[in-house]
């Protein structure tokens, strides 16, 4: 057994999963990053809490939801993979979307701009729209439960409340909330009948929010909130946003009425008028997916947990093939020492001198580096083997197409720079760490862009002190080193990762700089 408190899941296998770290806790329910072990995928694995399991109730709404998000096949839902009971534990396995959800990026950003808000309502239309076509009803749409990409994807989640039209009221018993205040309908909060434009209501109150920056209503007690979409009219997007198209505003409002009679009819029709919109502002370009500014996601700490446990279960087979007497038994401690450092290590892509042969089977390039069923394995073995073939090895099988697959090219490269800097390659360091500037991808961490713009100062500024071109690279490695001034861990592992000629250089730099502004205010 265990609580919404507790993390006692990480580390277990649960019907096939491998739980690597919890990512957030529902009102039911706990979700996990996991690994499913028969098809090497990352998953999101919903587990019931503990305190609800034997309430036929909340095991009966448990299975509804899966069912219900079972029977969508979207590329803006997430997906259900599995469903199933393991020992006491009920669990959901779904899509992971690596990313971040609407409402913490609103709160990072303030109110979005135009293209990125229209695209989100765009996509989540379309979504409500195949809901609405098997007479699905969401029940709590708001933007906790919009899931955004770093390439600009859009997914709903949680259709937990999702209930078909007609379908008997009695769970509402079950005691769990039912919807967000902040976004809930007039007539969900009056307890009427429900259908497609209660959650066309709560799309409308969401774009409020991720266009004005606020949500429609405030209330100092959730039933004064409640009162307020039942009464109040929400000030004017226009008075708030001046520069929002009356098309645009227009839409928003409509969707807010309180008489679902006077809002759209269907989610197809709102699309239509969605289309208007896009053709009058944007050139009819919204096909095309705008990527997120500035997305803050998880999956770069996620995913060197995910290294982590594949060292880790190299270890273990290692210690097994001790017992057994194998001829390669001499690694497991070498595995182990890794395991240990590579949540460090490969945080940044950065490893010094470990060496290891023949321990990975798979096909083999024509260099000779096996090729991994996961990308995580793939990065384990260049964490381990740390020479070049294996490093370019990972953009090779997996090239960088998505957050995930981004986050270890871009570790990679900065790796394989690494190399090349410590054999005094600097023309071949230079263009790694030229890749990783020049990538041009949404979700790079600001830790690798940091290292690599000082490491590319440093070979600028090799032999001509005065090069305003390597001086450029370190002005962006200020900017960023600033915009992570709340993160001190993050500025520490930025400067202790550096090799030491490069970090006595750019001390130098600093205090040089510093020196000069305490004369220069003198």
């Amino acid at each position: 057994m265990f609580n919404h408190s507790s993390p006692e899941l990480t580390n277990k296998t649960v019907a096939g999963y491998a739980i690597l770290h919890r990512l957030g806790v529902g009102g039911m329910s706990e979700v996990y990053l996991a690994f499913q072990q028969s098809l090497h995928r990352h998953v999101a694995l919903k587990v019931m809490r503990s305190d609800y399991v034997g309430s036929q109730d909340h095991e009966q709404r448990f299975l509804q939801e899966a069912r219900a998000v079972a029977s969508l096949m979207h590329p803006n839902i997430v997906q259900v993979y599995d469903v199933g009971k393991f020992d006491s534990i009920h669990y959901i396995a779904q899509e992971y979307v690596p990313g971040s959800n609407l409402h913490a990026y609103i709160q990072r950003r303030g109110a979005l701009p135009l293209a990125e808000a229209i695209s989100i309502l765009w996509q989540a239309t379309a979504a409500l729209q195949k809901a609405s076509s098997i007479g699905l009803v969401h029940r709590d749409i708001k933007p906790d439960n919009l899931l955004l990409t770093p390439d600009g994807e859009v997914k709903i989640a949680d259709f937990g409340l999702a209930r078909a039209r007609g379908q008997s009221q009695n769970l509402t018993a079950v005691g769990v909330a039912l919807g967000t205040p902040l976004y809930m309908s007039p007539e969900q909060i009056q307890g009427l009948a429900v259908d497609s434009r209660s959650d066309l209501y709560s799309l409308g109150a969401t774009a409020y929010h991720m266009l004005s920056g606020r949500p429609p209503f405030s209330g100092e007690t959730p039933l004064a909130l409640a009162m307020q979409h039942v009464q109040a009219i929400p000030v004017s997007l226009k008075q708030l946003r001046p520069d929002l198209p009356d098309s645009l505003v227009d839409i928003v409002h409509k969707l807010l009425n309180k008489s679902p009679e006077e809002r759209f009819a269907t989610a197809a029709e709102l699309s239509r008028s969605l289309r208007g919109v896009i053709d009058e502002v944007m050139g009819g370009s919204i096909d095309k997916m705008i990527p997120f500014t500035g997305l803050v996601i998880e999956h770069q700490r996620l995913s060197n947990l995910a290294v982590t446990q594949q060292l880790q279960q190299l270890a273990t087979e290692q210690n097994k093939n001790i017992r057994k007497g194998d001829k390669r038994a001499w690694a497991a401690p070498l595995l182990r020492a890794a395991a240990c450092l590579a949540v460090g290590l490969a945080t940044m892509g950065i490893v010094y001198g470990v060496t290891y042969h023949d321990l990975f089977g798979g096909p083999v390039t024509g260099v000779g580096v096996p090729r991994q069923e996961t990308i995580e394995k793939q990065f384990a073995l260049a964490i381990l083997e740390n020479d070049l073939r294996h490093w370019n090895a990972i953009s090779e099988y997996y090239p960088p197409k998505d957050a995930v697959s981004r986050n270890y090219y871009l570790k990679a490269e900065l790796q394989i720079a690494r190399l090349h800097i410590e054999a005094s390659n600097y023309e071949e360091a230079r263009d790694s760490l030229r890749k990783v500037l020049t990538s041009g991808f949404p979700d790079t961490d600001k830790v690798i862009a940091a290292i690599a713009n000082i490491e590319m100062g440093w070979i600028e500024r090799r032999g001509n002190p005065d090069n305003a071109f390597a001086e450029a690279f370190f002005q962006k490695a200020e900017t960023l080193l600033s915009e992570l001034s709340d993160q001190p861990d993050k500025r520490q592992l930025i400067l202790g990762s550096l090799p030491r000629a490069i970090r006595v250089a750019w001390d130098q730099r600093e205090m040089t700089k510093q020196t000069t502004e305490a004369a220069t205010a003198s």
